[in-house]
């Protein structure tokens, strides 16, 4: 008999479980659907700056890299207009390492953040700054960035539908350079 309650309960918590999760529909319902996805551009994920002109390693100001990218989303619905959006919340990690000519005593570049929907068309796009300070004692460092990117969507629409692409702000002889001396 004691077996017989044990089961009756287990089986009355089931019931019960089932009716609770029958009653939550629409935030659990959201926090299931997909975030875009996030992906570094290989080509922009490396910067080496040089003091002047020449691609000489003893001509170095600094060379920086995207570390690693984490990503959060959460679809919210406007309860006025009934319009949803994908809030992505993105943490974006930098190293550094401080070259022989270095005149600043820190690492200055930017980044950027964009979106791109079906098509590839590009949506949005954020430049954003980073400094990576150095001492005579740290020559290397590294510093997160929190970015919040806001995608609205259309009808139907989910986050498998756009990207969110990150990358360093390089220059064409940056890029240049990338391309011939790939660090990846």
């Amino acid at each position: 008999m004691n077996s017989m309650t044990t089961l009756g309960r287990n089986l009355l918590g089931l019931i019960g479980a089932g009716l609770l999760l029958g009653a939550c529909t629409d935030p659990i319902a959201q926090q299931s659907r997909p975030c875009p996805a996030v992906k570094v551009v290989q080509d922009a994920a490396y910067l080496t700056r040089f003091a002047g002109e020449a691609e000489d390693l003893a001509e170095t100001s600094f060379e920086a890299r995207v570390a690693r990218s984490q990503s959060m989303c959460t679809y919210v619905t406007n309860t006025e207009t009934g319009n949803t959006a994908i809030r992505s919340e993105l943490s974006i990690e930098f190293a550094a390492s401080r070259g022989p000519k270095n005149p600043d005593s820190a690492a200055k570049f930017n980044y950027w953040v964009r979106v791109v929907g079906p098509g590839n068309s590009q949506l949005s796009s954020q430049i954003l700054d980073v400094e990576i300070p150095f001492t005579s004692a740290k020559v290397q460092g590294t510093i997160q960035d929190q970015v919040n990117v806001v995608t609205p969507l259309k009808q139907g629409e989910t986050g498998d539908f756009y990207r969110i692409y990150i990358g360093l702000a390089v220059n064409e002889k940056e890029l240049d350079y990338n391309r011939r001396n790939p660090q990846f």
